[in-house]
């Protein structure tokens, strides 16, 4: 797994790691990326990570578990095992018949979930992969600090601008 420590101001470009997530043509990555017009998981976690309260971000393939990146604190201080915490309540909602009795396409029928804390926020918000499975990107904010909508918008606009090929 790949961990990454906070930068003051994020960095331009790409890295070869990340060369597999791309923006979207005129999607939201698009707009916010100087330069090149590639998203990469860094600069998806790092902006997900300027929302206001933010304390955690990642990216995880909700099938197996695995973190494909991670940003900031983790919940209970371990990435790995937020990351297949995370997935295994990702797939019993994208599986459960409840949510996906009026499903039509491929993919889960949920697009987000959020749990609600005494001290925060957990949002998990799915995203499509042109593979069997999924993954979903994961922001953990502070109930004190965050603006729920606000992370909800940006966290939409974040998962809309990511391509995985």
């Amino acid at each position: 797994m790949y961990r990454r420590k906070m930068p003051e101001v994020p960095e331009k470009g790409c890295t070869e790691r990340n060369l597999l997530v791309t923006a979207r043509p005129g999607g939201h990555a698009a707009a916010w990326t100087e330069g090149s017009g590639v998203s990469g998981i860094d600069e998806c976690l790092l902006r997900a990570m300027a929302l206001p309260g933010a304390r955690g971000a990642a990216l995880v393939e909700w099938v197996s578990g695995l973190a494909l990146g991670v940003v900031g604190e983790a919940a209970g201080g371990d990435h790995e095992v937020v990351a297949a915490e995370t997935a295994a309540y990702a797939r019993a909602t994208a599986e459960h018949p409840v949510f996906t009795a009026d499903q039509d396409g491929p993919g889960p029928a949920a697009q987000e979930v959020v749990v609600v804390t005494g001290t925060g926020y957990h949002l998990l918000r799915f995203t499509e992969a042109p593979y069997e499975g999924g993954v979903f990107l994961y922001l953990w904010l502070d109930r004190e600090q965050a603006n729920l909508a606000l992370a909800m918008r940006g966290l939409r606009a974040l998962a809309e601008g990511l391509v995985l090929v």
